[in-house]
């Protein structure tokens, strides 16, 4: 018991200190952390996608064009990556689809097959990708392709491959340069995996955060613990 009571009075000396030592204002670089960590929190609630399986109208599936195509589209931004894994389901071949969004609205969808089972590249390059979006007055740019599975009782394919990888990094700084947001998804058997998500400097800017978080900041000690606790948890 008394060991209890002499650790309990060791936490409490504990946290007594550390209130007391963050009872002062944030300096310029805290400030700067908590201000991207509550952009990066408002970042992934903008890009919140439902899960599950969807499903949708074979008749469309059959005349998705192989080349490639425009197809105008009206589908809301979170809802949007469970249709596109179900419009990329059964394929036996990569497909990939491009989704321009604005508003939180799905507006814009670009198809093209890929020439075999084990890659695909958009017949869009990013650049292009760019230039409609800047003309349809775009926020953010989806990427999706498939992995087709030819076991699926031994293999899992919902992972990016470093190529993958490799080229959404690439494609991101060309779109991030031009104000543009990219997310990149690989699809297998119905199912959606985000696997990158790069927003632009100017969406949803750092500075308003910042700015939001000087007005308070020194205004009272109870509010300077706050953010200080705000920003270590």
């Amino acid at each position: 018991m008394e060991l209890v009571l002499a650790l309990a009075g060791i936490f409490g000396v504990v946290v007594l200190l550390l209130i007391l030592t963050h009872l002062r204002p944030l300096t310029e670089e805290e400030v700067r952390q908590l201000g991207t960590k509550r952009r990066s929190k408002q970042v992934r609630r903008y890009f919140s996608f439902e899960r599950g399986e969807f499903s949708v109208s074979k008749e469309f599936k059959k005349r998705m064009e192989p080349s490639g195509r425009f197809y105008p589209i009206s589908e809301s931004l979170q809802k949007f990556p469970p249709v596109a894994a179900a419009l990329l389901k059964y394929k036996k071949h990569e497909w990939a689809i491009i989704a321009f969004e604005r508003n939180k609205e799905i507006f814009l969808i670009w198809l093209n097959k890929g020439l075999n089972r084990s890659s695909v590249s958009p017949y869009l390059s990013p650049e292009a990708m760019g230039k409609v979006a800047d003309e349809r007055g775009a926020t953010s740019i989806l990427e999706f392709h498939n992995h087709p599975n030819p076991d699926p009782n031994y293999l899992v394919c919902t992972k990016p491959s470093d190529l993958d990888l490799a080229t959404a990094k690439a494609c991101s700084s060309v779109l991030n340069e031009r104000g543009l947001n990219l997310v990149s998804f690989v699809c297998e058997r119905g199912r959606h995996y985000e696997y990158f998500l790069s927003p632009a400097d100017t969406f949803l800017p750092l500075l308003e955060f910042v700015q939001e978080i000087n007005d308070v900041n020194g205004q009272s000690r109870l509010t300077n613990l706050k953010l200080h606790i705000e920003r270590m948890i």
